[in-house]
């Protein structure tokens, strides 16, 4: 006999599947009653056109898959074609998304972080509206930059949606950001008194992030950005913030940038001899 927890194996499905309607109903156990076991079966092994045929031979419906169901399929095989499959089968997404049981915030997570922009792509298309500002710090640090892209683009619209100018001082204020991704969100900003506040960021904490000055270097190179990087915060000039921030162990991290901003006609007022005579 047949039950949830022995399944007959996929060659035998098949035949049952591809047998003649009535055959079903001849087995000890109604073909109704293991459908969606079948289904799961045949999904994990990737055969769509079975399952498809299992669905229809059974009228098993799909939209009274319990979320927790759907998860595991996608779980296990995160992969466009299954998606489609479960969309065109009659998934109700949003219904499923809104009870919390799949695709929630661990599992977009996960495709986030292994740059699966495809997939997140697919569930916004099917109305879904994704957490992106939760998304986005984990995106800044494992993704690509399309999918930073994607997720400002879903935000678009939003009431509190984010900006390419927010994102810049998100990954300013990251370490664990990429350095393709922040030099593409860089990109994307205009020339404003946020390139100073990034790059007074992306010095004070170098010591956290190896990256730190070649993300520098990445916005100085952008047109106009000599011009902005040196203004002076709420009074105080670049150098001036740095220096209250100096410490004996950040110091030889730091330095670099203060350079920089002497190279660039930042005054050295009120800066002290240790520093001077590291930046000479």
């Amino acid at each position: 006999m047949f039950t949830l927890n022995r399944l007959p194996s996929p060659a035998l499905v098949r035949v049952i599947a591809y047998s003649d309607p009535a055959t079903c109903a001849n087995y000890p156990v109604t073909f109704n009653a293991i459908a969606l076991g079948l289904v799961k079966t045949l999904l994990l092994n990737g055969d769509r056109n079975t399952a498809a045929l299992v669905i229809q031979r059974s009228h098993a419906r799909l939209d009274i898959f319990d979320g927790r169901f759907v998860r595991d399929l996608v779980v296990q095989r995160p992969e466009m074609w299954m998606l489609q499959w479960l969309a065109v089968s009659g998934l109700d997404f949003e219904e499923l998304y809104s009870r919390g049981h799949c695709f929630d915030m661990s599992q977009l997570t996960d495709w986030v972080m292994a740059s699966r922009v495809e997939l997140l792509r697919f569930l916004a298309g099917r109305g879904l509206r994704l957490p992106v500002r939760s998304l986005m710090e984990y995106a800044l640090g494992h993704s690509q930059p399309d999918l930073v892209e994607f997720l400002i683009s879903h935000d678009s619209g939003y009431a509190h949606e984010l900006s390419w100018n927010d994102l810049l001082l998100m990954a300013c204020t990251e370490a664990s950001t990429r350095l393709d991704v922040f030099v593409y969100v860089a990109s994307k900003t205009e020339p404003s008194i946020v390139w100073a506040f990034a790059a007074a960021c992306l010095a004070s904490h170098a010591m956290a992030d190896d990256c730190a000055y070649k993300k520098f270097m990445a916005l100085r190179s952008l047109p106009n950005a000599a011009e902005w990087i040196v203004k002076p915060i709420r009074g105080q000039t670049p150098i001036e913030r740095l220096c209250e921030r100096l410490t004996y162990e950040n110091i030889a991290h730091i330095s670099p940038f203060i350079r920089d901003y002497i190279a660039l006609g930042v005054s050295t007022a009120n800066m002290p001899s240790i520093v001077s005579a590291l930046c000479q």
